[in-house]
């Protein structure tokens, strides 16, 4: 992972591995330990903390590339107040996607074995459909519950609601049963940080479409790549990004992130 992130840029690598060097990451697996993953930048200038549950496999290592992203974001703007060091949320992801971009494309590029690089591309395709489609429906759910519960609607109306955006999301390709009506209610975000699942969906298009200007500018894209780490959440998204020299307001910036995704489907099959 930090081999990964050293090719890309050897101030990230000595970044993310800053953290692991402090003892900044808890990875042991226990009783009673919280669940999932998070990086905590607490304030400028001290070390982020990562909390993950390693195992080992393929995907806990993108979980600490991910998670690492997000402690470098941190780092970079350290030079920021504890009131603009920390991104805002539709750029909150930027660094951590990417991470686990490089690292992807790193796996990619070392990987000989058939059977592993579909194994690979589709996990990439299986996170590209759970962060931007879904998170996207999710939202699309949330707005029309908060309607229909101002609108004195039921538990009966929430249900359907969900369950026929769930089968709009299938299509014909897979019979989604009747009991996944409930299913929204074991969604936390929902309860927990209402309306916040877009920044799923615009981080992860956002990092595709970045990702897509790396490949074709190169090494001129990473100084531009850490200034826009570095600035935090000390100005609007789009402004930030106005300085980068992207115009969020451009289909064909958002389309480029989309193609990416469509290269890897290619991938796929020529794998197969």
């Amino acid at each position: 992972m930090l081999d990964a992130y050293r090719a890309f840029s050897p101030r990230l690598a000595e970044l993310a591995g800053r953290v692991l060097e402090e003892r900044h990451v808890d990875v042991a697996v226990r009783p009673g330990k919280l669940g999932g993953a998070y990086c905590y930048s607490v304030i400028p200038g001290l070390t982020p903390y990562v909390l993950l549950n390693f195992k080992g496999d393929v995907r806990d290592v993108a979980t600490l590339a991910h998670e690492l992203g997000h402690a470098v974001h941190g780092m970079l703007a350290a030079d920021h107040s504890i009131f603009t060091f920390h991104a805002m949320l539709p750029l909150a992801e930027t660094a951590s996607v990417f991470g686990e971009r490089l690292l992807s494309d790193a796996w990619m590029a070392e990987e000989r074995d058939k059977v592993v690089k579909q194994s690979l591309l589709v996990r990439q395709l299986d996170d590209a459909y759970a962060t931007i489609m879904r998170q996207a429906y999710f939202v699309r759910f949330e707005r029309e519950a908060h309607r229909i519960i101002g609108a004195g609607g039921t538990m009966d109306d929430l249900c359907g609601v969900y369950l026929n955006e769930l089968r709009q999301q299938f299509g014909r390709a897979v019979a989604v049963p009747d009991e996944f009506r409930w299913e929204w209610l074991s969604i936390p975000h929902l309860f927990a940080s209402p309306f916040y699942c877009y920044a799923y969906s615009f981080g992860n298009l956002l990092v595709l479409a970045l990702y897509a200007l790396y490949r074709t500018h190169g090494e001129s894209f990473v100084p531009r790549y850490l200034a826009l780490l570095a600035a935090g959440g000390s100005r609007s998204p789009e402004a930030l990004l106005k300085d980068f020299g992207v115009d969020i307001r451009s289909e064909s910036f958002w389309q480029a992130g989309f193609e990416t995704i469509k290269g890897m489907v290619r991938e796929l099959e020529k794998a197969a």
